[in-house]
């Protein structure tokens, strides 16, 4: 096993870095306060308009920036003159990565619908690829795109590749499962389903590595880990989350 290889299964992932009080998800000191407490994280990546990579949630800035405009329609010097609700800069994966402390991450690529269109921005996929190529951190990439994956099958070598899985919606029972036997054609090298469809995918799959999201309570954890998931949490103590991932 190369040392960006490991079982995505075997560690715990604070949701979008450690974040809370006047620490912001998905920046710099969220990462850093995973780093100290010993936890993994998870974290999103997006594509700014000239294709450089900038770790972000959500497809629009007006929630964390106060800014209407999307993140894929500006440039990566526009973004950085931006600041987080604690005066903090928008970070690049490379930052984030750094800011782990060579502790597990699981890395999403986000890919939305172009505004007016029905095709799908994938432009930083390219970009997500060469980032894993260049970098020694242990990073697990993912997506609930399937295509996304199905590139990353082909680019991205020694690295765990995610399949992330929906909850089923009502009338369409069984659809996270039927994305799981897809997944499971060689594509995926783990699956990241939703925590309530964890039970039929861990029944089904039990051979192939999971993590869950997003757990926000002890009776969530401890049905994570009774289905052997490492969870993707929020909200509580990352200590009592890592005492659940060596006793369940």
């Amino acid at each position: 096993m190369s040392e960006t290889s490991f079982d995505v299964a075997a560690f715990t992932y604070a949701h979008r870095g450690l974040w809370g009080g006047d620490i912001p998800e998905n920046s710099l000191r969220a990462f850093e306060a995973a780093a100290r407490e010993g936890v993994g994280c998870e974290l999103d990546v997006r594509v700014t308009a000239d294709r450089k990579l900038v770790v972000f949630h959500d497809a629009t800035l007006e929630r964390m920036c106060g800014r209407a405009e999307r993140v894929d329609a500006l440039s990566f010097l526009d973004l950085r003159k931006l600041h987080l609700p604690d005066g903090s800069i928008i970070p690049t994966l490379e930052e984030a990565l750094e800011a782990m402390a060579g502790l597990p991450t699981l890395v999403e690529m986000k890919i939305d619908r172009i505004p007016g269109l029905q095709d799908r921005n994938r432009t930083g996929i390219p970009a997500l690829i060469g980032a894993m190529r260049f970098s020694n951190a242990p990073a697990a990439v993912m997506s609930f795109d399937e295509p996304t994956i199905w590139h990353f099958e082909r680019e991205i070598v020694d690295r765990p590749i995610g399949m992330l899985i929906e909850p089923d919606e009502p009338g369409k029972e069984g659809a996270a499962v039927e994305k799981a036997l897809r997944a499971d054609q060689g594509a995926a090298s783990y699956f990241a389903p939703h925590y309530s469809v964890l039970a039929p995918i861990a029944e089904q799959f039990g051979h192939i590595p999971r993590v869950t999201w997003t757990i926000r309570s002890l009776p969530d954890l401890a049905a994570a880990r009774a289905h052997g998931a490492a969870p993707i949490f929020e909200g509580f103590s990352p200590a009592l989350a890592k005492s659940f991932a060596n006793t369940i």
